[in-house]
């Protein structure tokens, strides 16, 4: 008979410890999150610079009949600097940072599901900047 409240004391302690894990699970996810936003955000000034610089550049050939390929390709990067400003902004206004009312398994599959669009976000930052950086060294 001494047995069950040890036992029912054990199994609340448990169930304790181990929705704190879950806790702190989702919270490293969210501090994981918040770091690639923190971490890409600064770049948020380079890619509107670089997108006038490639727009600048393509008007600049569009006389040239002989670069029509390399303007297209210069359009093309600008318009990538766009849309990558574009979907940060979108993610960060969709972004919750608040779960009161969500459960632990609810908050952590959001947390991920934002994981991987703000690392998305994120890729598509540097590799439209990187795709800037090469057009614009072309001819510099």
């Amino acid at each position: 008979m001494k047995l069950i409240p040890f036992v029912l004391s054990m199994l609340f302690i448990s169930l304790l410890f181990s929705c704190g894990t879950e806790n702190d699970e989702n919270e490293v996810l969210k501090e994981q999150v918040i770091a690639i936003h923190d971490e890409v955000m600064p770049e948020i000034g380079n890619l509107k610079s670089q997108q006038s610089k490639l727009v600048e550049k393509a008007n600049a050939l569009e006389n040239e009949a002989d670069e029509s390929s390399y303007r297209e390709e210069l359009n093309k990067a600008a318009q990538s600097c766009e849309s990558a400003y574009d979907n940060m902004f979108v993610w960060m206004r969709q972004f919750e940072s608040e779960y009161d009312d969500m459960s632990e398994e609810e908050t952590r599959a959001y947390l991920q599901e934002q994981l991987q669009m703000v690392e998305k976000v994120k890729a598509d930052i540097l590799a439209a900047l990187s795709k800037a950086d090469s057009l614009l060294q072309v001819g510099a």
